[in-house]
């Protein structure tokens, strides 16, 4: 299953209304469903900045994906009750598949009745195309390293896919649904090859070609972007698509977001600010609006860089043999980064960040996956502690001076001497949490001996500057996980996505005992839970203690829609837009 990608389905709900002793009374008669494009538009805010691709090949961006995810289909679909890849399942492509006695070779049939938006039909061949892509060595693509573990993908009619892995692997539908489905005849004439399929072409932004329940209108930077209805889409329930448009429409910040959905001028918004938690919920209780809230499925987190920042270089060389990249001064130091996590007092965090409603991490997985450690513990503030371990990395406070930081001794690994425990934090604006904590993080590794310079630029643009490698830290979210695949924290660690400009591993960690554990949890013969579990246990264990990446809270995440919205069905297991073709806003009267 491709978790980038909602199955659409519809819960049709019939309510009758009456009054007791008075038999007479007259019933609210069902709304008449409104035609193809009737709807009113689905409004959402963006606050992560201007979206920079629509290529699912290349998007690496919670906002570019969040479009693209209107406009392509995905091959696996999933069942809309239980998230499960399910044949057949609504959405997907593959309507059945078999496997070969030992687990490696997964052959897919595919449905005939899904075409793109030029009326060409959605064939295997769409989806070796993106595999061809992703792998061919000139193409920077996320996925590569959610894909690595597939030895090849072949397509030997229209209607048959072979996906043969290198191994057995017991997330082999998950990992799979990762290859993305693109229009491969017209790619192939807008990237005559594919070292042409770079960020700097003009397509990436105004696709003519697709195939998801919208399709692209036009996109201004800085004001929006407009998708009208595909109603060639083939999986709406209703036979066609109701909203008249999709916006993903850009706002300075999350603030702004709430302050335009209670003028009405948005939909929906998913990502509400700490501090308005409180008054969105009452308004729920009320009746004013609809509120929900689900476990998150990501991360807030700070990624080390542990590298050299001067000279980055990818993880791995083409033979797949570990590239010496040196190490950061200060954070290749794994005693400093465990001094770090010392200094951060969560309670505090939590009071002036989070309005009370986070949670310290106390492991690299989700609470809500079936692989998490409950047995683990998140670092504790003591500030004493970390003292004592800077003290031992060679990191010393020489002038007692607490408005000075720490300064190395020749006992600093790699370090010269002299050199102040000083860093940027690279962050995104527009989210105040993460306005907040930083600075409040800020002042809390002061205490310690820490000097932390704030660098707080534009998302997209921190996104470059974090990919280029380099930086010393940053902060910034990371997901969305499928609790059903505890795999996935394995990415943003593992070499093979130590990737200059495109790995989501940019802090170059290097662990060869994680990575076989991750391996081996992911191939273990028979995919025992249980046995799996031990195994994801240790590699636990060791995330964090070598803190790669420091893990700052856990929330429950608000989402507020308008009372308006007909068919709005929100799901744990299967997210809040997966029935958008459906949702009805009609016209006030």
């Amino acid at each position: 299953m491709n978790p980038r990608f909602s199955v659409k389905f519809i819960l049709v709900m019939v309510m009758l209304f009456s009054v007791m002793a008075r038999p007479a009374a007259a019933q609210t008669p069902t709304p008449k469903p409104l035609g193809p494009g009737e709807g009113g538009p689905v409004i959402e805010p963006n606050f992560g900045g201007d979206i920079t691709t629509l290529n699912p090949i290349l998007v690496a961006d919670g906002s570019s994906q969040t479009v693209v995810n209107r406009l392509f289909p995905g091959l696996i679909g999933i069942d809309t009750e239980t998230g499960l890849p399910k044949p057949g399942g609504l959405g997907g492509l593959a309507t059945k598949w078999t496997i070969s006695d030992d687990g490696t070779v997964y052959t897919f049939t595919l449905r005939d009745d899904w075409k793109w938006s030029d009326d060409t039909l959605v064939t295997s061949a769409d989806v070796k195309y993106a595999y061809d892509a992703i792998t061919s060595g000139k193409v920077d693509s996320r996925a590569a390293s959610s894909i690595e573990n597939i030895k090849s993908v072949e397509a030997p009619d229209p209607k048959t896919l072979v996906v043969t892995f290198k191994s057995a692997e017991c997330s082999a539908l998950l990992t799979a649904g990762f290859i993305p489905v693109v229009p491969s005849e017209t790619y192939k004439k807008v990237y005559p090859t594919f070292a042409d399929m770079t960020a700097k072409s003009d397509y990436n932004l105004k696709p003519t070609v697709t195939g998801g329940d919208f399709v692209f209108s036009n996109f201004r930077s800085g004001e929006q972007v407009t998708l009208l209805p595909n109603q060639k889409y083939p999986d709406s329930p209703l036979g066609y698509v109701v909203p008249k448009a999709y916006i993903f429409k850009s706002v300075a910040d999350q603030l702004v977001g709430v302050e335009q959905f209670l003028k009405g001028q948005v939909s929906l918004i998913s990502s509400v600010p700490e501090d308005r938690v409180n008054d969105l919920k009452k308004m729920g209780e009320e009746g004013k609006l609809r509120y929900n809230e689900f476990p998150s499925a990501s991360w807030h987190y700070i990624i080390f860089n542990v590298a050299d920042p001067a000279n980055p270089k990818n993880g791995l060389d083409d033979k797949g043999n570990a590239i010496d990249q040196g190490h950061h001064p200060i954070f290749g130091d794994v005693r400093v980064r465990q001094a770090f996590a010392l200094s951060i007092n969560h309670d505090d965090l939590n009071k002036g960040a989070f309005n009370g409603g986070g949670f310290p991490v106390s492991s690299p997985l989700l609470p809500q996956s079936w692989a998490y450690d409950k047995d683990l513990k998140a670092w504790p503030y003591d500030p004493v502690r970390a003292g004592k371990l800077l003290d031992e990395a060679g990191f010393v406070d020489d002038d007692n001076n607490p408005d000075t930081p720490r300064v190395a001794n020749d006992k600093a690994l790699y370090a010269k001497p002299g050199t102040k425990l000083e860093f940027s934090l690279l962050a995104f604006s527009g989210n105040p949490s993460v306005d907040s904590s930083t600075v409040l993080m800020q002042d809390q590794l002061k205490r310690t001996g820490f000097k932390v310079n704030l660098d707080v630029i534009e998302f997209q643009s921190m996104i470059k500057k974090l990919f280029s490698q380099k930086f010393d830290a940053s902060m910034l979210f990371l997901g969305p996980f499928d609790p059903k695949d505890p795999d996935g924290i394995r990415e943003p660690i593992d070499p093979i996505a130590d990737v200059i400009d495109s790995g989501i591993n940019p802090g170059s960690y290097n662990n060869p005992e994680l990575t076989k554990l991750f391996k081996d949890a992911r191939s273990l013969p028979g995919c025992d839970q249980a046995a799996r579990k031990v195994l994801y246990d240790k590699a636990q264990a060791i995330v964090m203690d070598q803190l790669p990446l420091y893990f700052v809270n856990f929330s429950m995440v608000p989402v507020v829609a308008q009372n308006n919205i007909e068919n709005y069905d929100p799901r744990p297991l299967v997210g809040v837009r997966w029935n958008l073709p459906v949702w009805t806003i009609r016209a006030q009267p």
